[in-house]
């Protein structure tokens, strides 16, 4: 039996003994949106692939023009040319959560310690030779990831996952922002029924939602808070019937842009739609839900969209659902845990915080495991394109997730065998329960 610390001893050697353990730890890995991998090793494969999997937007953030940013992004330029385009930028952007993943993999996957024009040949060269079929498998065995929900959101058409380490989460959010008659022909197309009402939408949504279910779809995600604020009302089936008219008719104004826009001219029948899609889980399957909370990817996002508070009435009314709440909701990380401590039904989860901010993540858990029974803490999702990254990331969290239960210990909250035991939940076995079971 493994030694117990005294409380208020702080104590170095408990962190590392409970670092090492959870390094032994196989994972279950909440949230990922893998490329799939054929199409990833028949093209090209570099260091700046990996940095345009989100250290591409703090590079942005510190200054990054667009026309510099052309030049990163550019396959076909050669790699000084591209690293002299990012590197005035990168020196100030290598400390962020993004950067220290990406400098994190490079020297534990490569052992490359300083990434600078001397060392990007080494790195290319060392990803080039490993980017062939299995990298997925090799990495996530090297990870000790033993499953991941993947997320491919690419997928119009349901796609079975590719590995037996996948669990698969699909979108239904395309039935329930349509805003022209062009997406309404894509979604007639994707089920191959016919669409000229309210009812026809609705039909197709179920067939959609059936096709899911037939090749394994285990989670439902929603990705709504890049288009619109998280409030769904409870809107009347003629006010939604008379906003899909407005769209076949071509009377609504369409939203422009992407992440920027408040204003829904749809917004009945965006609001009837989701709830749609809610009662469909709640009343016949009983899957469970992930919703994106918080902090966008990419940049010049509106931000308060994405408050978890706007859904209360979405926990209230289907107590059956069981909810996934991402990314702590940063920068409301606050918000999701006074949510998640007051609905039975509402679960903590840590994916992409680790490398937001370890130092909020860090913070958030201890916060979480004050307020919140630890069994709804669901404590790693790697959220990247890349598992050489969903590696660093990995290896984040277990020392995170390490310093703050050796913190508790420390303190006389737990002991060092219930710290051990809190770490099998939060990095295993709360996502097992909340997915596992389901598989």
């Amino acid at each position: 039996m493994a030694q117990r610390a005294a409380p208020g001893k702080p104590s170095g050697l408990l962190r590392t003994r409970l670092r090492t353990a959870l390094n032994d730890l196989e994972l279950f890995d909440s949230h990922e949106h893998f490329w799939d991998e054929r199409e990833r090793t028949s093209g090209p494969f570099d260091f700046f692939s990996l940095v345009n999997d989100y250290v591409i937007s703090d590079v942005i953030s510190a200054g990054l023009t667009p026309e510099a940013s052309k030049i990163v992004r550019d396959v076909n330029a050669a790699a000084t040319i591209r690293w002299r385009a990012l590197e005035p930028y990168w020196r100030y952007t290598r400390y962020t959560g993004y950067g220290q993943a990406l400098r994190l993999a490079m020297r534990e996957l490569f052992g490359v310690s300083v990434i600078d024009e001397r060392t990007i040949p080494k790195i290319n060269d060392a990803l080039q030779q490993s980017n062939k079929p299995g990298i997925h498998e090799q990495i996530l065995r090297k990870s000790r990831i033993a499953t991941c929900v993947q997320d491919d959101y690419w997928h119009a058409t349901p796609t079975r996952v590719e590995s037996s380490r996948y669990v698969l989460a699909r979108r239904f959010d395309r039935f329930i922002v349509p805003a022209t008659r062009a997406d309404i022909q894509a979604l007639e197309k994707l089920t191959n029924t016919a669409i000229t009402t309210l009812d026809g939408l609705e039909s197709a949504l179920e067939v959609n939602f059936r096709e899911n279910l037939e090749i394994g779809m285990k989670t439902v995600k929603v990705g709504l808070a890049y288009m619109r604020e998280l409030h769904f009302a409870e809107a009347e089936r003629a006010d939604a019937a008379r906003d899909f008219e407005r769209l076949m008719k071509g009377d609504a104004p369409v939203p422009v842009g992407f992440r920027r826009y408040t204003t829904r001219p749809l917004r009945a029948l965006e609001d009837y739609m989701f709830h749609r899609v809610m009662r469909m889980i709640q009343d016949t399957q009983g899957l469970p839900v992930q919703i994106h909370t918080g902090i966008h990817a990419g940049t010049g996002n509106t931000i308060t969209n994405t408050r978890p508070t706007h859904l209360i009435n979405v926990f209230q009314l289907y107590s059956r659902i069981e909810f996934d709440l991402f990314h702590i909701g940063y920068p409301y990380q606050s918000e999701v845990t006074a949510i998640a401590k007051a609905f039975p039904n509402v679960n903590v989860d840590f994916c992409w915080a680790h490398v937001i901010s370890p130092e909020v993540a860090r913070r958030s858990m201890r916060e979480c495991l004050d307020t919140v029974p630890a069994n709804k803490i669901l404590g790693f999702g790697g959220d990247y394109h890349y598992p050489e990254l969903s590696y660093a990331h990995a290896i984040m969290a277990r020392a995170n997730t390490a310093a703050v239960l050796a913190g508790m210990a420390e303190e006389g909250i737990c002991v060092e065998e219930e710290a051990y035991e809190l770490g099998g939940l939060l990095l295993a076995g709360n996502a097992r329960r909340v997915f596992g079971a389901k598989t």
